[in-house]
This record gives C-alpha cells, sequence and structure tokens, in this order.
C-alpha cells in the first residue's frame, strides 16, 4: 500500500480479549444454573437430596452429634463419605438450604468450566480466545449429559472430584503431583484407583505424595472426629447397605456389580463379581497404564477413572462424569485423523451418556409398571461402554505391538523400542 493512503488507525486485540466474551458466557450460565437452583429448591425443595446430605454431616459435625447416625430425608439417606469429608461440608450447615443449593450448583458449573478449559487446552487448542470459544461449545455439549445433568440436580460433588483430580496429575508441580489426588481420595474413596494406577507407570513420587494425602485426611479425622472415625474406618465404609439403602437393587446402579444384581434368578452374585472385578480391575488398570504411555496423561488417568467405576460396588449415573473426557479424546482422535467413522462413534456415545438415563428415568417415574428387564439394555450402556472402552484399548495396542513385531523382523536393521 503506499505511504500516501492513510489505512487508518489499527486496533489490537489481544490474546485476552478474543477470551472475554466465551468467559463472560460461561460465568454467565454457571450464575444463571445457581439462580435457577435457588429458586427452585425455595419453591419445591425438591432435588439436591446428596447436597441434603453433606449438609446434614456438617451439621453434626458442628452440633458434635455422631454423622454416621444420621437419617437424612424421605429416602432415608445416611452419610457414607469420610469424616474429613464431613468437616469439609460444615460451610454448608451455616446457609439455608436455597442459598447451599445456590452455591453448590455455582460451584459445580464453575468447576465443568474448569475441568473442559483443561481438558481443551491439552486435546485441541492453546491459543486462549480459540481455547475459550471451543471450551464454551463443550461446555454447551456437556451440560445436558445425564450424568452432569443428574451431578448438579443432586448436588453431587463428582465434578469437583474430577477437576481435583484432572488438575492435579495433568498440571501439578512435580513434587506435589499425586497429593490432590488423594486428598480427594479422603473426601470419596475411589480415586484410591490412581495409587495403583501411578505404581504401574513408576510414578513413585507421585503414588507416595497420593498415599501421604490420603493418609493426612484419615489423620485429621481422627484427631478432629475422633468417635466419627472410629466408626467409619471400623466398618461403615464397607457397608454398601449405607449407600443403597432404602432403594434395593436398584436399576440405575451403573456398575459391574449393579448390572450382576439385575440378573434373575438366584444364585451367587459375589463371587462372579469378585471374579470380575478382579479381571476387569488388573487388565483395565495395565491397559491404562499402557494408554498413559501412548497416549499420554489425560487419556491414562481417563482410563483409570473408568476402571474405577466398573469396579465400585455402587456407581450411579452421576459418577460417570468421566464420560467428559473421554468424549473429548475421542473427539480430538476423530478430529485428528479425520474419519467420519469414528465422528459418527463420537455422536454415538454422546447419545448413549444422554439419552437412556432420561428414558429409563420417564419410564420408573410415568410408567413404572412398564420397568422390566428390557431396562437393562437402557441402564447397562454406561458399563458396556466403559468395557468397550477397555477392550477397544487392548486391540489396538495389541494389533500396533504385532505390526512393529513385523517390521522388526523383516528388517534385520528395525530397531524396535522397549
Amino acid at each position: 500500500m503506499p505511504s500516501s493512503v492513510s489505512a487508518g488507525p489499527r486496533i489490537r486485540v489481544g490474546k485476552k480479549d478474543g477470551a472475554r466474551f466465551p468467559m463472560a458466557c460461561g460465568v454467565l450460565i454457571a450464575l444463571c444454573g445457581a439462580l435457577t437452583a435457588f429458586a427452585f429448591n425455595a419453591v419445591y425443595a425438591k432435588g439436591w437430596i446428596d447436597l441434603e446430605v453433606y449438609r446434614e454431616g456438617g451439621a453434626a459435625v458442628l452440633r458434635g452429634t455422631s454423622v454416621y447416625d444420621l437419617i437424612v430425608g424421605g429416602r432415608s439417606l445416611q452419610f457414607t463419605y469420610s469424616p474429613f469429608a464431613a468437616m469439609l461440608f460444615t460451610p454448608l450447615a451455616l446457609v439455608e438450604m436455597e442459598t447451599a443449593s445456590g452455591i453448590w450448583v455455582l460451584i459445580s458449573i464453575l468447576a465443568l468450566e474448569a475441568v473442559i478449559w483443561i481438558l481443551v487446552g491439552l486435546t485441541t487448542v492453546k491459543r486462549r480466545g480459540r481455547r475459550a470459544t471451543h471450551a464454551l461449545l463443550v461446555v454447551i455439549a456437556a451440560l445436558p449429559l445425564y450424568p452432569v445433568a443428574l451431578t448438579l440436580w443432586n448436588g453431587q460433588i463428582g465434578i469437583i472430584l474430577l477437576l481435583v483430580i484432572v488438575a492435579d496429575l495433568t498440571h501439578g508441580k512435580e513434587k506435589w503431583r499425586g497429593i490432590g489426588t488423594g486428598i480427594a481420595a479422603g473426601i470419596k474413596l475411589t480415586p484410591l484407583i490412581f495409587i495403583p494406577y501411578l505404581l504401574l507407570t513408576r510414578r513413585y513420587r507421585a503414588a507416595l505424595m497420593a498415599c501421604l494425602g490420603f493418609l493426612g485426611t484419615v489423620i485429621l479425622g481422627f484427631l478432629l472426629l475422633p468417635a466419627d472415625s472410629r466408626d467409619y474406618w471400623g466398618g461403615a465404609f464397607l457397608d454398601t447397605h449405607r449407600v443403597v439403602a432404602g432403594q434395593g437393587v436398584d436399576f440405575f446402579n451403573q456398575s459391574l456389580r449393579g448390572v450382576l444384581a439385575l440378573v434373575p434368578g438366584s444364585w451367587p452374585i459375589m463371587p462372579v463379581w469378585f471374579a470380575l472385578c478382579a479381571v476387569v480391575g488388573t487388565g483395565g488398570l495395565l491397559v491404562a497404564a499402557r494408554t498413559w504411555k501412548k497416549a499420554g496423561e489425560l487419556a491414562g488417568i481417563t482410563v483409570t477413572g473408568i476402571v474405577g467405576l466398573l469396579v465400585s460396588p455402587v456407581s450411579w449415573p452421576h459418577h460417570w462424569v468421566w464420560c467428559i473426557p473421554l468424549l473429548m479424546l475421542w473427539a480430538q482422535r476423530a478430529q485428528r485423523l479425520n474419519a467420519p467413522l469414528e465422528k459418527v462413534g463420537v455422536g454415538f456415545l454422546w447419545s448413549i451418556f444422554l439419552l437412556p438415563g432420561y428414558v429409563a428415568l420417564a419410564t420408573l417415574l410415568v410408567y413404572p409398571s412398564h420397568a422390566g428387564m428390557w431396562l437393562m439394555s437402557l441402564t447397562g450402556s454406561y458399563v458396556l461402554s466403559g468395557l468397550s472402552t477397555l477392550l477397544a484399548l487392548a486391540v489396538h495396542f495389541g494389533r500396533s505391538e504385532r505390526r512393529r513385531g513385523k517390521r522388526a523382523s523383516g528388517d534385520p536393521f528395525a530397531v524396535v523400542p522397549g
């Protein structure tokens, strides 16, 4: 352009400016969710049943009464988390339930957005503006997923724990990595599955930090709530009847044990379940370690999270928030390979975590007499998805090893990595 021609003032847009609008939308989504929770609970006082249990557990700590003698609500729910968790929930007891539900939903949606922000940075884009736009789109796609919606509706802690684990193992400082996962396990025991994963991947320091983080929560519990700690670690944590009290065999238990419990007839469920857990747990952790080596940390911890859900005695649909990193990892692969069939697979998996839960819930609420064995194909879809993921990865790595072996055997100068 000639120098005599003025191009007008140039406006420079910084990288942060491009992210402001999507981030503002994310905050607006969280605030709208919080206000909706506050208004709905104030009018109907329904929902947020787990949050009510958390709140009552915190209130018991403040009163100095036993946390594990609580009977909460019409479903006779009991407090099933650790004494350390009960101490963390004490702030909820300082406000009314309406306020607590609004605050909890706000925190949960912000945690969801933070998780997705981390995942997008790990799987797709690094530039701040594009990353914020991608994250906003993923948040919109993730919010209606049944595990996410049910987590918000029940006031569950799953998304917050997901954030703690993902942030700790992917972005934590090397010397402290693992401690956040250990603290998460001190709140809810299922993250203990990540300790053998860290050992299998030879991150011994991280495994040690996870153990220390977990033991720290146990010691703190004994120091501040000795009686409750004796009750919990003396056997209450093994009592699965506390989790499913008053519910019996439930279509919504999305674990290996839950599916086995729906099989008709009188037969020994426990030995079969133990055998399946040994196979799926051991094999799944080996697949997770292999996945970590081939595809990175996020893929490894996602597979480990799925293994934990499968072998857990009880995995309600809202525990399956690990579907979020699973979907994003597969979507990244499908986009990178530009494979139409894999893109269809991502859409199909997204629909699995969207539709069956709502269909099963509507059937049980509206037409309970129609809730028969056919619902197994719907409610078992999460378990089938998890097992299929493990099997697909095992087959994929097996084929890769065979192809490498053939190339090495055909070329005397080929070097096969260890």
